[in-house]
C-alpha cells in the first residue's frame, strides 16, 4: 500500500496479459538480513508520512484516512519484522491441540481495516468439520498473515474491488489451505519472481517477500510446505500444507 498523502489518487494498474499456467513455485526459507532491514526502514518512512494527514482541522475524512493508512502500514511492517525474527531466530515450535479453522478465521478478522481500505473481501470455505491438529498457533497465524497480506497487496495493485478465496481440507495426513486471488494478473515472468526476495516491484514490496519466506519456514517446521500456483487466467494461488 502506498503510504503517502496522495493515496486518494487512483493506484496504477499493473495487470498483465495472461500466459500459460506456470508450474508450482516453492519459496525460500531464508532472507538477506541487511537487505530486508533497509527495505523495511524505507517502508516505515512512508508510514510516518501518513501522520501528515492527521492534524488537518476541518477535514475529518482526510484525518480518518491518515489514521487508517498509518494503522495498516504499522500492521504490515509489524508482520514483516515478526517474519524477520522467525528467519533469524528460528524459534522452537510450541505445539498444542488446536482448530485450523479458528486460526484462519482469526487471521482474516485481523485484516478487516486493510480489506476495507484496499477494496478486498475474503470468502471462506473451510468445510463442515473443523480440522484438528497439533501445532504452534502463534506461528501458524504469522504464516497465514503473510499469505493473506500478499494476496491483499495483489488485489490492491489491480485497482479493482475483488475477493480472496480461502479453502481448507484434510488430505493424506496433511491439512491443505489454498488462498487465491484472480484480480491481479501475473505474467509468467512476474509469477516466477514471487519467490525472488529482491523483486522490489512486487505488490507489497520486500516486506511481503520476507513474510512469505517466514511462512515457508513455519510450514516446513510443521511438516508441510508453502507453494504457489499460477492459474490459467494469471491469478495466484498460495498453497500452505501442515502435517495433521
Amino acid at each position: 500500500m502506498r503510504h503517502d498523502a496522495h493515496y486518494v489518487d487512483e493506484l496504477e494498474s499493473r495487470r498483465r496479459p495472461s500466459d500459460a499456467t506456470a508450474p508450482t513455485l516453492a519459496f525460500p526459507t531464508s532472507v538477506p538480513v541487511t537487505f530486508a532491514l533497509r527495505e523495511m526502514s524505507q517502508e516505515l518512512e512512508g508510514v510516518a508520512s501518513c501522520f501528515n494527514l492527521v492534524p488537518t482541522r476541518g477535514r475529518p475524512l482526510r484525518e480518518r484516512m491518515g489514521l487508517s493508512l498509518a494503522r495498516v502500514g504499522v500492521e504490515r511492517n509489524l508482520r514483516a519484522f515478526q517474519a524477520l525474527r522467525v528467519l533469524l531466530e528460528d524459534p522452537p515450535s510450541e505445539p498444542r491441540p488446536m482448530s485450523l479453522n479458528a486460526i484462519i478465521e482469526h487471521t482474516v478478522d485481523g485484516f478487516a481495516e486493510e480489506l476495507r481500505l484496499t477494496g478486498s473481501t475474503v470468502s471462506l470455505d473451510l468445510g463442515e468439520a473443523p480440522i484438528r491438529l497439533n501445532a504452534d498457533a502463534r506461528m501458524l497465524s504469522l504464516a497465514f498473515q503473510a499469505c493473506v497480506g500478499t494476496l491483499v497487496s495483489l488485489v490492491e495493485a489491480s485497482n479493482v474491488e475483488a475477493a480472496i478465496h480461502i479453502t481448507s481440507r484434510a488430505s493424506e495426513g496433511l491439512a491443505v489451505v489454498e488462498m487465491r486471488q484472480d484480480a491481479f494478473r501475473l505474467s509468467a515472468d512476474q509469477f516466477s519472481r514471487l519467490a525472488d526476495l529482491e523483486w522490489s516491484e512486487r505488490p507489497g514490496g520486500i516486506p511481503a517477500g520476507t513474510a512469505l519466506a517466514a511462512a515457508a519456514r513455519i510450514a516446513q517446521a510443521h511438516g508441510g510446505t508453502l507453494d504457489a500456483r499460477r492459474t490459467e487466467g494469471g491469478g495466484c494461488v498460495l498453497i500452505l500444507t501442515i502435517k495433521v
